[in-house]
């Protein structure tokens, strides 16, 4: 079952973060898509509605909720993800199954 890859969280360190992103763009592109996934959402601008938002917002699609972790977890991506996690905080992370409708 499609499931979604969530993650906010706020820039503390631009120039580590740098490192990441654009830093370590390809690393992060070609570990989603070795997972089946596609980033659907990324970015730092939204229309507030309600709340305090994050800096950046990434919603990331994958094929299961297994594949989602295992580029969570994928080794090729474990040192862009130690940047990202360092120059980053008030982070939210998790997966969820795509909604299906009840027929």
């Amino acid at each position: 079952m499609t499931a979604f890859f969530v993650i906010n969280y706020d820039v503390t360190d631009q120039e580590l973060y740098a490192q990441y992103n654009p830093g370590s763009a390809q690393t992060t592109f070609s570990t989603i898509a070795k997972h089946g996934g596609e980033i659907i959402v990324g970015t730092n601008e939204e229309i507030s509605v309600s709340g305090t938002p994050s800096h950046v917002r990434v919603i990331i699609q994958f094929p299961t909720k297994e594949s989602a972790l295992a580029w969570h977890n994928d080794p090729e991506y474990a040192d862009a993800k130690a940047i990202r996690l360092a120059a980053t905080t008030n982070i939210e992370a998790y997966i969820v199954d795509k909604l299906v409708m009840p027929e």
